[in-house]
């Protein structure tokens, strides 16, 4: 497994080092108490480093983001400095895995139709206002699947399969 984005440091937060977490769709909670935890530093001239491990001391919800209070992270410099660096898990999950799927779980499956016919595999999961989208790509078209019930039939984890039964119209379009 790759690294996953859990999202980007937007700005300090106070004058303690706490700093704003932009959440990505790929977010869940539970990520947090990860061990493999890195930050992705964005490029400057002036900076070697690409990559630094990151540990969450505390974390507390604002709007739709969280502040993050970071170990090693003790001022607003040093809090500024990590602006646009990015959040990820990167390796084998330490943690438990979110209850509903994300992109990065589904990357890669196979899509079949109820009845057997192999549409894809998925390329992504997307977020969309109404209902998470699945983007299929088959051999001659990319299909974009509401991931809702009762179009959405079966997750088979094991066989790495999901099942859909779209209603007619929608792999045409």
């Amino acid at each position: 497994m790759g690294a996953i984005e859990l999202g980007r440091l937007v700005r300090p937060v106070g004058i303690k080092g706490e700093v704003k977490l932009l959440l990505s769709s790929d977010f869940w909670p539970e990520s947090l108490g990860s061990a493999k935890l890195e930050l992705a530093l964005p490029d400057r001239p002036d900076r070697v480093e690409r990559r630094r491990p990151a540990k969450i001391l505390k974390a507390r919800p604002q709007g739709e983001c969280l502040v993050l209070r970071l170990e090693g992270v003790d001022s607003r410099d040093a809090a500024e400095a990590l602006r646009e660096a990015v959040l990820v898990l990167d390796g084998e999950l330490d943690v438990e895995p979110p209850a509903e799927p994300r992109s990065w779980q589904l990357e890669g499956m196979r899509v079949v139709v109820v009845g057997g016919e192999e549409l894809g595999r998925v390329v992504a999961l997307l977020p969309m206002p109404g209902q998470p989208m699945l983007q299929v790509k088959g051999p001659t078209k990319e299909y974009q699947i509401p991931f809702v019930e009762p179009i959405l039939c079966g997750l088979d984890w094991a066989e790495e399969t999901i099942e859909i039964d779209p209603p007619d119209g929608l792999l045409e379009l």
